[in-house]
């Protein structure tokens, strides 16, 4: 978790010196999260969200009297609550590191294949539909022959509705669909992640690829994620690692699938495996100590 730097840390101490010394500004959050900030307390990513909501939202407490030193009533209620959250150290501190946690994000994306999709396009002259499977449940797939992998069924019963997906080419490119934009729907069933995709056949590259589809040319189809809650085996000669929740972030037609992300899957791996031996050496250790006594 991230910790508070020392520019904040000043604002911080500011901040609480200003409400006892004037008894305004800011409420019991902000003097808790002060005190923190104070005492170097390493930061929860979801706290670092609630700073830059506040920051966000009383960026305009600037605008009002006594905010600049020399002003009559400074310093005003709204700044000494600034101050408390950190104030501009604190807001381009937690800018800098809800980028950071986005970019860690980012790297630890990874694509895989539906082997099983089909595409089926009805075309009415302006719009194309598409529907088909992105993901399918239970299904045991070989990874670059590293580890057997299967989704389990509900894995993205959170990620609909919640993420924002987009419907790209190759997982490139501009959108042809959306899920923020109501042109791209995802549903889960028994079988699997179900897409519908309402493509504008005004757009070039819709154009492109729906002859290719109907052709039987496209007819694949992969997906990004990010495993949020997954389970490891590695019991057998070759692990298996079950999907049991994830983050999606697009669904593609692909020319030529390939399963990515291997590398991330094994750092997953490995860090499953010293988790087994930390376990098992504490687990020794109790033992020892219950046998001993």
């Amino acid at each position: 978790m991230p910790r508070p730097n020392e520019r904040m840390k000043d604002e911080a101490a500011r901040g609480l010196a200003w409400r006892e010394e004037y008894g305004r500004g800011g409420t019991e959050v902000g003097v808790s999260r002060a005190r923190d900030i104070v005492n170097g307390r390493n930061l929860s990513i979801d706290t670092v969200k609630r700073m830059k909501s506040y920051f966000a939202r009383h960026e305009v407490d600037k605008q009002g009297q006594g905010w600049s030193p020399g002003e009559d009533g400074y310093p005003s209620a709204g700044r000494i609550a600034w101050a408390l959250w950190g104030g501009d150290p604190g807001r381009s501190w937690a800018n800098r590191i809800l980028e950071q946690e986005e970019n860690s994000k980012m790297s630890e994306r990874e694509n895989r294949i539906a082997s099983s999709f089909e595409v089926r396009a009805e075309d009415d002259g302006q719009n194309v539909s598409v529907e088909g499977y992105a993901a399918v449940f239970n299904q045991d797939t070989n990874i670059g022959g590293k580890w057997t992998e299967r989704i389990a069924p509900g894995a993205f019963t959170d990620a609909i509705g919640r993420d924002d997906v987009v419907f790209l080419i190759n997982h490139d490119g501009l959108p042809l669909a959306r899920t923020r934009s109501g042109t791209l729907e995802l549903s889960e069933d028994d079988h699997g992640l179900k897409i519908r995709a309402n493509l504008d056949m005004s757009d070039p590259d819709v154009r492109a690829i729906v002859p290719k589809m109907k052709r039987g040319d496209l007819d694949k189809m992969s997906f990004a994620f990010m495993p949020t809650r997954q389970k490891w085996d590695d019991e057998d000669e070759m692990p298996r690692r079950t999907i049991q929740e994830a983050a999606l972030y697009d669904v593609s037609i692909v020319t030529t699938p390939a399963y990515e992300g291997t590398d991330i899957g094994l750092r997953s791996l490995e860090r499953h495996r010293k988790e087994q031996k930390r376990s098992q050496a504490a687990r020794r250790l109790r033992m020892k100590a219950r046998l001993s006594s």
